[in-house]
């Protein structure tokens, strides 16, 4: 890199680091990076070992686990800030979103397999079918997906609330 391009960058870097410590004298904190994971307060989000969905743990008791198997990361950091902060949400609600998710992201991709199958081994109808297919969950998929967004705006909304 050039100098003058190190100089910014370090700059930038003194300046960011400025902010967290302000912030964090004031009492605000952030979710952050930890360990392949996120983190706010005494939550941690992690990749589940098995499973490709997200786990919410306590990080003082690793025994105090909030929720397995989350499919979609901003409802789990939803959860970790309503939790994080002691506020009460409502559960099922968030869950049922997580599966309704789930369930339309799972068949967009097996659609999006089956197109690529049938183009691999030329069946033009087969591949015209899944594509249909496709379009019609897809819908779903972007509607769920709003949803989600939502919900990850309502908690980050409180979060800004408090401070």
């Amino acid at each position: 890199m050039k100098p003058d391009v190190k100089n910014l960058v370090s700059n930038f870097s003194e300046t960011a680091q400025k902010v967290k410590d302000r912030l964090k004298q004031s009492g605000f904190v952030l979710p952050v990076a930890h360990q392949g994971g996120i983190k706010f307060k005494h939550i941690w989000i992690a990749k589940h070992p098995n499973q490709n969905a997200w786990v919410i743990k306590n990080l003082h008791n690793s025994n105090k686990i909030y929720h397995e198997a989350i499919t979609s990361l901003k409802i789990a950091v939803a959860i970790a800030i309503y939790e994080g902060l002691g506020v009460k949400y409502n559960k099922m609600n968030l869950l049922k979103q997580d599966h309704e998710y789930c369930h339309y992201y799972n068949e967009v991709m097996l659609f999006k397999n089956s197109i690529k199958h049938a183009i691999k081994i030329g069946d033009e109808f087969k591949q015209i079918v899944a594509e249909t297919r496709l379009d019609v969950v897809q819908v779903g998929l972007d509607r769920e997906t709003i949803q989600v967004n939502n919900i990850l705006k309502q908690a980050e909304k409180l979060l800004f609330k408090n401070k």
